[in-house]
């Protein structure tokens, strides 16, 4: 009987501590999720807290970027119509670049008629010296046609208000009286600007008949080279006069194309800095956006983990209950 007391008592004892073993393990266990659950519960506190913080600046980024492709759209407006004047412009400059070549082209056909007569008129000259000339002015009395010649070399040099009546012989030794001088003045004569009042006095000279060189070669040679540029000075001039018209257009052409061409460099050098402005403008819209789905895909992965780590509170706490 004493056996069986003593028995049961220890069996009594190892039952009682293992019931405090598995009470002290429940307990333990209820102080790790209360712990846990508390420690949860303030990381989802500052979860949340950390995702307000994000969805403003989401919010932020977001407005930064709307304001950003609102500019992009409006730089992009004005490039493009920029660029639709500059593309009006630049067929306007291909149409005056067009004309242009047509009357320079027009102008240098005609200017070509009058080159044969430039030739000779230089041709002329260069039978002219010193040594004959001075022959020329030594003649006593040389015969008509060659006082016609040099009285109408006079009539040529002499200023258009003082175009001498008397042209006779003695006339037209003092005009060759200095013969470096006199060929000079030949050489340097304006062509291109003969006035009005000496080509009516040359009228009559020119249309005489024996107002030509080779008639008067026979008479002298210095007054058939002067007869010679005489001629092919007028010939000339009056071929410059005709395409004069065409010059002056040709001229104003040009201007208008100069004008053109730089109101079209102009209006590129405006498109380049739009251009740069909006190249600008795209990059910074580009990381705006690009900042934008990062701080989205923050706040949606907070906003995860806050999800997850409510399930865990929960489950803690029905595990607690």
């Amino acid at each position: 009987a004493v056996v069986s007391t003593q028995s049961t008592g220890e069996l009594y004892k190892k039952l009682l501590g293992l019931k405090h073993n598995e009470l002290q393990q429940k307990m333990d266990r209820l102080l790790n999720g209360l712990l846990k659950l508390q420690s949860t519960s303030s990381q989802v506190d500052d979860l949340k807290a950390k995702l307000a913080s994000q969805e403003i600046e989401l919010k932020q980024k977001n407005e930064d970027a709307d304001k950003l492709i609102q500019k992009v759209g409006v730089e992009t407006e004005k490039v493009s119509k920029e660029k639709e004047i500059a593309d009006a412009e630049e067929v306007k400059v291909d149409g005056i670049n067009k004309e242009v070549s047509i009357k320079a082209s027009d102008c240098e056909r005609d200017l070509a008629k009058a080159e044969p007569a430039l030739v000779a008129a230089q041709q002329a000259l260069d039978t002219l010296n010193k040594n004959n000339l001075t022959e020329l002015k030594s003649f006593g009395q040389p015969p008509p046609a060659v006082i016609n010649v040099v009285a109408g070399v006079l009539v040529l040099l002499s200023p258009p208000n003082k175009i001498p009546k008397d042209r006779g012989w003695k006339a037209g030794k003092l005009l060759m009286a200095k013969v470096d001088q006199f060929l000079d003045q030949l050489i340097n004569y304006d062509k291109e600007n003969i006035h009005e009042n000496n080509l009516k006095a040359m009228e009559p000279y020119l249309s005489n008949p024996e107002f030509d060189a080779e008639f008067v070669k026979s008479k002298s040679l210095a007054a058939a080279g002067l007869c010679a540029w005489v001629v092919n000075i007028i010939t000339f001039y009056r071929v410059f006069c005709d395409v004069e018209p065409k010059r002056l257009a040709l001229a104003q052409a040009n201007s208008d194309l100069a004008a053109a061409q730089e109101k079209l460099a102009t209006i590129k050098a405006k498109i380049k800095e739009l251009d740069d402005n909006l190249a600008e403008l795209t990059a910074s819209f580009e990381k705006a956006t690009a900042d934008k789905l990062r701080c989205q895909q923050e706040a949606e992965t907070t906003q995860k983990t806050i999800s997850l780590a409510n399930r865990l509170v929960g489950g803690l706490a029905s595990e607690i209950v």
